[in-house]
């Protein structure tokens, strides 16, 4: 990560594991605006020496959070997606399963996402490293769906999953970004998302 100066050694590490953790937290708490050296050196039990001897600014420290964030979402996809844990199953409870977490991560992380959205807008290395994610997830769930192709009825199998994850990963953004809203007729609620996206793929992949 070239944002910020590699630890040494594991004490080293620690103290960057918990700059990080401290910015996360206050993020989901309180918002990109609470994320300050002085309250993320408090949070952290540390020093601001050893905030700056570990990066630049406040951006840096921020590029460094969503990096982590976007390796640990896609461990555990990869953790997850594992079609070995798969092969057992129905395509339903696939689709079941994609959707459930696509929802859950994408509402649990709401405001430490919409922070990312505001903190770097217009930076091409933000979008990119926002899409690979996305595009990473998308692509262990389409191989996963696949590996059922007997039960998917659609003409092309391929790019019916494709466009369906698409299409669920564009409501869950439009929900995230609306959120800030505040406005209640804007808001679905989670169970509701999960049964209503659930029940579109698979009609979809059985057009």
């Amino acid at each position: 990560m070239p944002w910020v100066n590699a630890p040494r050694q594991a004490r080293s590490q620690r103290t960057l594991e918990k700059l990080l953790d401290a910015a996360e937290r206050i993020l989901l708490a309180r918002g990109l605006e609470a994320v300050t050296v002085p309250e993320v050196v408090r949070e952290a039990g540390s020093s601001v020496g050893s905030f700056y001897a570990r990066f630049p600014d406040k951006r840096a420290l921020l590029e460094t959070v969503h990096e982590r964030a976007c390796t640990r979402t896609l461990e555990q996809a990869e953790l997850l997606l594992d079609p070995a844990r798969w092969r057992d199953a129905s395509l339903d409870r696939i689709i079941d399963t994609g959707v459930r977490m696509a929802v859950q991560i994408y509402g649990s992380r709401r405001n430490i996402m919409n922070a990312f959205a505001v903190a770097f807008a217009g930076d091409p290395g933000f979008a990119a490293r926002r899409a690979r994610s996305a595009k990473d997830i998308r692509d262990r769930l389409a191989r996963l769906a696949l590996t059922k192709r007997d039960e998917i009825t659609h003409p092309d199998p391929e790019r019916a999953i494709d466009m369906s994850l698409r299409a669920v990963t564009a409501t869950l953004e439009q929900r995230n970004a609306f959120s800030v809203s505040g406005l209640p007729e804007v808001e679905v609620e989670e169970s509701i998302l999960v049964e209503e996206l659930t029940r579109m793929v698979r009609s979809y992949l059985r057009a």
